[in-house]
């Protein structure tokens, strides 16, 4: 017997019994449909999560000076120059180098004072990474070199300023110095994260490091890569560009740890999900080959005492639920691609309390699906590895008839 003809005496055999390969067909597409819909949206969501921090507070790639990360004072800033500066830039796998001053000072605005964060830039890099500038609502952006600062609104409201007013900054210097200084307010954003807009204020590199006394101190330079799959890599041509014993060269595995293991964490139960579903999904294609080979156990025995060979009619068995099962798939997929394609390019996006309530865990208000190609995948390949294990029943059944047997039984 041929392929072609083997191939169409299992698709002729397949629609014999159209309700039961109705009924496998379904289970397979329900299954995949799901499980790749939830898969699509805990990536997703996640994604843009570590997208939207490793675009505004952090970097693929973080370089600090020793000591630094364990403890987060000026007199474990860094000091480089421009031109090392400029050949970590040149690197063929760097997006963009944003290097920072991030400190805390005590603000005060006539009778109000409140201990924020300072996060110091280059206002042209900053707004290539982060698109700040478009988060201006009231105001104007900074230019290279301001002494003005930029708040988020909740800290606008709280110290009841305005564009124009200013404020008196009070904090550490370098060496433990005393630093004060007058900023005048050039413009308030609105930042999505709630700690953000409530205690955050941007100024320019030069005025914070006129502020702490220190003129080519950072507390860190954030380099953003245009393929985060050559990290390792990169990480290995940054340490050699830098060169020196007194910087730290950290990737955003490190320094995000605490987001990746939240992330870990919710995708592990989703996992759970997942293996529940396919566990009852595993059952229902198993119930249905039990329920097939009972209903053929005359027809196998006739087919083998007619002179058909156990092993052809294994094979035709065998793909008649090999191919069930991908027509499921094929189904599957063709209904969650174009779900998933349309919550990818246009999210879903929450209002009112339910808004509130992603923005209060730190999370913007936006749910987007992924369509990375291993979600998909795996339906496939999980499906089809379920559709073996249950093929395994019939075979097996199969290889106990006998010609022998006749039409008595088994």
């Amino acid at each position: 017997m041929n392929i072609l003809k083997f191939c169409k005496l299992s698709w002729r055999n397949i629609w014999r019994n159209r309700r039961r390969a109705v009924i496998t067909i379904s289970s397979v597409l329900f299954a995949v449909f799901f499980c790749a819909v939830m898969n699509s949206y805990t990536e997703g969501t996640w994604g843009r999560m570590i997208e939207n921090t490793l675009r505004t507070q952090s970097g693929h790639i973080e370089i600090h000076g020793t000591g630094y990360w364990d403890d987060k004072i000026t007199d474990n800033f860094l000091t480089m120059d421009n031109a090392v500066i400029e050949r970590i830039r040149e690197l063929p796998n760097i997006l963009n180098v944003s290097p920072r001053i991030e400190t805390f000072a005590l603000v005060s605005f006539e009778n109000l004072s409140k201990g924020v964060g300072i996060t110091a830039v280059s206002p042209m890099r900053e707004n290539d990474k982060s698109k700040l500038a478009n988060r201006i609502v009231q105001g104007s952006y900074l230019s290279e070199t301001d002494d003005g600062v930029l708040l988020g609104e909740g800290l606008a409201r709280y110290l009841k300023v305005a564009v124009g007013d200013t404020l008196a900054f009070i904090g550490q210097g370098h060496f433990g110095a005393s630093a004060a200084g007058l900023f005048p307010v050039r413009g308030i954003l609105h930042l999505v994260i709630p700690d953000m807009d409530n205690n955050l204020i941007y100024m320019t590199l030069s005025a914070a490091q006129t502020f702490i006394d220190m003129p080519d101190g950072y507390s860190g330079i954030l380099l953003t890569l245009n393929d985060d799959g050559l990290l390792d890599e990169t990480i290995k041509e940054v340490e050699k560009t830098v060169d020196g014993a007194d910087y730290e060269v950290l990737s955003w595995h490190f320094t995000m740890q605490r987001l990746l293991q939240s992330a870990q964490s919710d995708k592990a139960f989703g996992k759970i999900m997942l293996y529940i579903l396919y566990l009852i999904v595993g059952f229902g294609i198993l119930g249905t080959v039990v329920m097939l080979t009972n209903e053929r156990k005359r027809e196998f025995r006739t087919m083998i005492s007619l002179g058909m060979s156990r092993r052809r009619l294994q094979g035709v068995v065998a793909l008649e639920l090999l191919l069930m099962s991908l027509i499921g798939v094929a189904a599957g997929l063709a209904l969650s691609l174009p779900v998933a394609y349309v919550f990818n390019v246009h999210p879903i996006k929450f209002t009112g309390d339910m808004a509130q309530m992603f923005l209060d865990m730190g999370m913007e208000p936006v749910i987007p699906f992924s369509l990375e190609p291993q979600i998909f995948v795996a339906q496939i390949v999980t499906i089809l590895v379920l559709t073996l294990l249950a093929i395994i029943y019939p075979l097996r059944k199969i290889n106990k008839i006998t010609r022998r047997s006749g039409l008595t039984g088994i």
